[in-house]
C-alpha cells in the first residue's frame, strides 16, 4: 500500500519535476517520504522525529522565499532613489509629460525586473533558460505585432526629439490642423473642420512634418493677380495700407509686396506680412484674401 501512495505523491518523479527547481523539487521530495513515514508511526518518539525533520525542511525553503523577497525590495527600493533623482532633472529639461511617464516606465521594468530574475535564482530557477524563453517568445509577439511596434517605436521617437508639441498647428500627411494628443501609437489632430485625424506614429516620422507654431513668429503670404494694364505701384499702394493699424501685424519686419509672377493674363503679387501670433496664421490669410479683393475694387483695379 506505501507503495502505491508514494507513487502518487509529489515526492514521486515525474515529467512535471523536470521543470522545476531543484530546490523546490527536493522539498517535495521530503515532503513525499514524510507523508510515507506516517503510515510507519508507532511511537510519540517518531511522531517528534517526523515532525523536526519536516520543519527544518520547510524553514530551510521558507528562508530562500525571505532572501528572494529582500532582493525584489531591494530592487524596488534602487528605482525609488533613481525615479527620485530624475525627476528634477527631466523637469529642468522641459521634456513632455508623456515621455517622462514613458522613461519612468521603462526605467521600472528594467530595475525591477532585473530584482525579480535575481530573486528566481534564488528560488532555484533556471534564470538562462527562463531569459531564452523570454527571448523566444518577444521575438514571437515583435513579428505578430510588428506594425504596432513600429509605431511604438515611432512614438518614442516623436516624445523624445519633440518636432512638435499638443497645441502647434502642423501639417503632417496632408492635414492641417492642431495636435491635440500624442500618444505611443498615434498622434491625433484637430482640424480646422472641427473633425480629429488620428495619424499612426509610424507615418509621422517618415513623412515630411511642417510646423507653422514652432517659431515665435510666422510670415504669411496671401497671392493676388491684377491685370497687365495695372500700374504695379497703384496696386501696390492699395494693398499696403490695409496692414497699418492692424495690431496682429508686426510692424519689424514692415510688410510688403512682391512681384511674383508674369503670368498668361495677370501680373502676379504676393502680400507678405508677419504675424505676433502665429496660431492666427489660416484665419487671418482668408480675412486678408477678401479685403485685397474689395481695395482693388474701390481703387478702380482690375
Amino acid at each position: 500500500m506505501s507503495q502505491d501512495l508514494s507513487a502518487s505523491l509529489p515526492g514521486a518523479q515525474s515529467p512535471a519535476a523536470d521543470s522545476l527547481p531543484a530546490d523546490t523539487v527536493r522539498v517535495l521530495e521530503d515532503l513525499g517520504r514524510t507523508v510515507e513515514r506516517v503510515t510507519e508511526v508507532r511511537s510519540m518518539a517518531d511522531v517528534w522525529a517526523l515532525a523536526t525533520e519536516f520543519q527544518v525542511d520547510l524553514l530551510r525553503f521558507a528562508g530562500k522565499l525571505i532572501v528572494a523577497f529582500l532582493v525584489v525590495l531591494v530592487f524596488a527600493g534602487i528605482y525609488w532613489v533613481l525615479a527620485r533623482g530624475l525627476r528634477p532633472i527631466l523637469e529642468r529639461s522641459r521634456l513632455e509629460e508623456d515621455a517622462t511617464h514613458l522613461l519612468f516606465v521603462v526605467l521600472r521594468y528594467v530595475v525591477v525586473g532585473f530584482g525579480v530574475l535575481l530573486a528566481l535564482g534564488q528560488l532555484g530557477f533556471n534564470i538562462t533558460g527562463l531569459l531564452a524563453g523570454l527571448g523566444v517568445a518577444g521575438l514571437a509577439l515583435g513579428f505578430a505585432a510588428k506594425d504596432t511596434l513600429a509605431n511604438f517605436i515611432a512614438g518614442m521617437t516623436i516624445l523624445w526629439d519633440r518636432p512638435f508639441r499638443v497645441g502647434d498647428r502642423v501639417e503632417i500627411d496632408g492635414e492641417f490642423g492642431q495636435v491635440k494628443q500624442i500618444t505611443l501609437r498615434s498622434t491625433r489632430i484637430h482640424t480646422n473642420r472641427n473633425i480629429v485625424v488620428i495619424i499612426p506614429n509610424q507615418n509621422v516620422v517618415t513623412n515630411k512634418v511642417i510646423n507653422h507654431t514652432m517659431q515665435a513668429t510666422t510670415r504669411v503670404d496671401v497671392p493676388f493677380g491684377v491685370a497687365y494694364k495695372e500700374d504695379i505701384e497703384a496696386a501696390r499702394a492699395a494693398v499696403l495700407v490695409l496692414a497699418e493699424g492692424d495690431e496682429r501685424i508686426r510692424s519689424r519686419p514692415a510688410p510688403d509686396v512682391v512681384v511674383t509672377e508674369m503670368a498668361e493674363s495677370s501680373i502676379n503679387f504676393e502680400f507678405r506680412f508677419w504675424l505676433k501670433n502665429p496660431h492666427q496664421e489660416v484665419p487671418i490669410e482668408y480675412e486678408y484674401t477678401e479685403r485685397i479683393k474689395k481695395a482693388l475694387d474701390a481703387a478702380g483695379i482690375e
